[in-house]
C-alpha cells in the first residue's frame, strides 16, 4: 500500500509484548468504502494472510468496526503464548484482509528485547538491549528480520536475517547492531536455540 492508502486503512500497537490476559487497545483507521460489518480479529500468525473467510475461521476474538472509520478497541491478549495478529477486514461478507499487525504473548520465560527509540538513519548504530529466556541454549540468538518475513519459526527467520548475533549464555545485556542501509521496516527477532528453534519476541523499527 503506498500514497493515501496507507492512511486509509491501517492498524498500530504503543507495545508488542504482552502477558496473558493482559489488555491490548490497537488503534485502527478504517477504509472509507468499509462495509458495516468491517471487522478487526485476534488471528495466530501462523495462519496464512489474505482471505477474510478463512480468517474467520480461525480468530480467536473479534469487534465489528461498526462504521467508525478510526478509534481505539480494546481487546485481552490470549492466554497461551505465542505470536498473534490483530487483522482488518473490509467487510465479514466474502471480505479480504487489508491490514495486520503481530504481538507477542510472553511465555514464563521472561524474555524481552527493548531499543530506546524505533526509527533510525541507514547504518546508525543501535543498541539493542535484552533479556534471555530461562532455559535457552547457548546458540540461542537475536537477528535483523524484515517485518514483512513471517513470523514464529527459527529456521525461517534463519533464511532472511540480515545480520544476527548469539547470547552465548548471557542472561540481559545490551548488543550493538548497525541499522540496514535500505530503508524499510525490520524486525529484531529473539530465538531460543539456533537448532530447530522457536522466535519467542520480537520489537520492531524502521529505517529511514
Amino acid at each position: 500500500l503506498f500514497g493515501s492508502l496507507v492512511m486509509a486503512q491501517s492498524l498500530n500497537l504503543k507495545k508488542f509484548n504482552f502477558k496473558p490476559g493482559e489488555e491490548i487497545k490497537p488503534s485502527f483507521e478504517a477504509g472509507s468504502d468499509f462495509a458495516s460489518n468491517a471487522w478487526i480479529g485476534i488471528i495466530p500468525s501462523h495462519v496464512k494472510h489474505g482471505s477474510e473467510s478463512e480468517n474467520d475461521k480461525h480468530d480467536l476474538t473479534y469487534q465489528y468496526l461498526k462504521s467508525k472509520k478510526k478509534g481505539i478497541l480494546t481487546y485481552k491478549a490470549p492466554i497461551k503464548p505465542g505470536m498473534y495478529d490483530f487483522r482488518m477486514h473490509n467487510t465479514d461478507s466474502n471480505g479480504k484482509e487489508v491490514a495486520h499487525i503481530t504481538f507477542v504473548v510472553l511465555d514464563k520465560s521472561g524474555a524481552m528485547l527493548s531499543i530506546d527509540k524505533h526509527v533510525f538513519k541507514p547504518g546508525e548504530e543501535i543498541k539493542l538491549h535484552f533479556v534471555a529466556g530461562a532455559g535457552f541454549a547457548s546458540n540461542a540468538w537475536i537477528g535483523i528480520i524484515p517485518s514483512h518475513v513471517k513470523h514464529g519459526s527459527e529456521s525461517e527467520n534463519d533464511k532472511h536475517d540480515l545480520t544476527y548475533q548469539y547470547l552465548k549464555n548471557k542472561a540481559k545485556g545490551t548488543l550493538i547492531y548497525k541499522a540496514p542501509t535500505k530503508p524499510g521496516k525490520y524486525d529484531f527477532r529473539m530465538h531460543d536455540t539456533d537448532s530447530n528453534g522457536k522466535e519467542v519476541t520480537f520489537v520492531t523499527f524502521k529505517v529511514k
